[in-house]
């Protein structure tokens, strides 16, 4: 399907991480610079690209006036070793990758695409670790990041921890989602691990900590993209509805 916006890659110089990333965006139909727009950014951004049709799913329904017009910023990872390094809490790279979205990443974007400074407007997507460097961020900078999507993140007893000790939860509007399936998750370290319990878990911090708006979601599928894809579709439509 042929976009109605316009896709371009464009180079995100970072020197915390000591790298140029690959940034893919997507600007709307009739973009207009002189008007500000709420901000996605994905994780995993090949990923969601590909496989969930995040941009032609986006475009599509700006189109029909389902959703509002949104610039999306995709952030490719470079293998699943690197991935693992930037997303995972405990990984050697996660910090400098929290400091590099609100210092270098935004920043960089901010000044060449208009993308509205309101932090209410902006959003962070990721599925498994991508969900859980999403929430971190926010948590981190909720004067950048007020919206959260993760679809399967990782949860580990620190992130319970943290949302029940951090008042920064409360700025916060989150959809999370898990699958009924997810009892036994290969994970790229070959371990095999139990996501739906910790996310449980996860969903009852979250439910007594108080978020500013937060949805969550149990749905009949596994940890693969059969199950995240169509729920991206119902991620969209609960942060970015056109009549919101």
């Amino acid at each position: 399907m042929k976009l109605q916006g316009k896709m371009s890659d464009i180079a995100v110089e970072s020197k915390l991480l000591m790298q140029t990333l690959p940034v893919i965006s997507y600007l709307p139909p009739d973009y207009d610079p002189d008007r500000r727009y709420p901000l996605l950014i994905a994780q995993d951004g090949r990923d969601y690209l590909q496989i969930g049709r995040l941009f032609s799913t986006a475009d599509d329904w700006i189109g029909k006036n389902i959703i509002r017009a949104i610039i999306v910023i995709a952030i490719p990872y470079e293998n699943l070793e690197s991935r693992r390094q930037l997303y995972h809490p405990d990984g050697p790279k996660n910090r400098s990758y929290l400091r590099a979205l609100s210092e270098e990443i935004v920043p960089q974007i901010a000044g060449r695409i208009s993308i509205d400074p309101d932090p209410e407007s902006r959003t962070l997507i990721g599925d498994s670790l991508g969900g859980t460097v999403s929430l971190a961020a926010a948590l981190e900078r909720p004067d950048l990041f007020r919206g959260v999507i993760m679809q399967s993140p990782y949860v580990n007893e620190r992130i319970i921890e943290q949302i029940g000790s951090t008042e920064a939860i409360r700025a916060l509007s989150i959809y999370h989602s898990i699958g009924r399936e997810e009892t036994a998750v290969k994970t790229t370290r070959g371990t095999v691990e139990d996501f739906l319990l910790p996310n449980r878990m996860l969903h009852r911090a979250l439910s007594r900590s108080g978020p500013n708006h937060y949805t969550f979601h149990e749905l009949d599928g596994g940890h693969t993209w059969r199950s995240w894809k169509p729920d991206v579709r119902s991620a969209l439509l609960e942060r970015f509805y056109a009549d919101a």
